[in-house]
């Protein structure tokens, strides 16, 4: 997407169905910088790979998911698709502007004690999902207590399904905590509808060193998503 620009002959929307966002920071993702407070830091990779999508990549993703695309995202790149966005118009010279019905509160877990500082936990899964099909009713991740999720009713566009919650107790099962009982019954999973795309996003990674293999499931069966007849509540 670094490379589209508005005069190109190229359909981004047209030429992929799905787009998958591992754990990595906005900013790179934008910019193709890291931001720390006020400082930028550069990365020391050639720069045809340090580009970051920018505006008009983050406007064509949005018309993709909005004409029908398919978006997974994990981990820090979940806050791309957090608080207001923008969305333009393909008949007018008018945006959209909209918040997709989720929000990341695990800064304010942290204030409050909360501490993985990368350990495997529990999560209890909605049944009979297509996203969680041929999986237990719970099984263990990896987690690095950030982003938390919590969402909201959505808007008449917009649908939303909490996939993965984290258990009251019992939540750490391997590795070290800090105030864990923060995390009980906050959201792990979601899924979102907005217009005619769907957006999985997931708190914890999936696919972490081939570590966590149960929940390969959950990734593959969200690459599968588009070939689900419909999305059951």
């Amino acid at each position: 997407m670094s490379n589209w620009s508005p005069n190109s002959d190229f359909n981004f929307s047209k030429s992929f169905d799905l787009v998958v966002f591992p754990d990595a920071d906005k900013n790179i993702l934008m910019e193709g910088r890291y931001k720390s407070d006020d400082d930028y830091y550069i990365s020391d990779y050639p720069p045809a790979y340090t580009k970051g999508i920018g505006k008009e990549g983050m406007e064509t993703l949005l018309s993709f998911l909005n004409a029908g695309g398919l978006i997974i995202a994990w981990g820090r790149s979940t806050t791309l698709f957090k608080g207001p966005l923008e969305l333009s118009s393909d008949d007018e010279d008018e945006k959209e502007s909209f918040q997709l019905p989720f929000d990341d509160i695990s800064s304010d877990l942290k204030k409050d004690g909360l501490f993985f500082p990368g350990s495997l936990v529990a999560i209890d899964l909605l049944p009979d999902h297509p996203l969680t099909f041929g999986l237990p009713e719970r099984i263990g991740v990896f987690f690095r207590g950030r982003p938390v999720f919590r969402t909201a009713i959505p808007d008449f566009d917009m649908d939303r399904r909490v996939i993965a919650t984290f258990p009251e107790t019992g939540i750490l099962l391997s590795g070290y905590s800090e105030k864990e009982e923060k995390l009980g019954n906050k959201t792990a999973m979601v899924w979102l509808k907005k217009a005619k795309g769907q957006l999985v996003l997931l708190t914890f990674n999936p696919q972490f060193r081939a570590s966590t293999q149960v929940s390969y499931k959950l990734l593959f069966n969200a690459l599968l998503l588009k070939q689900t007849p419909q999305i059951r509540g």
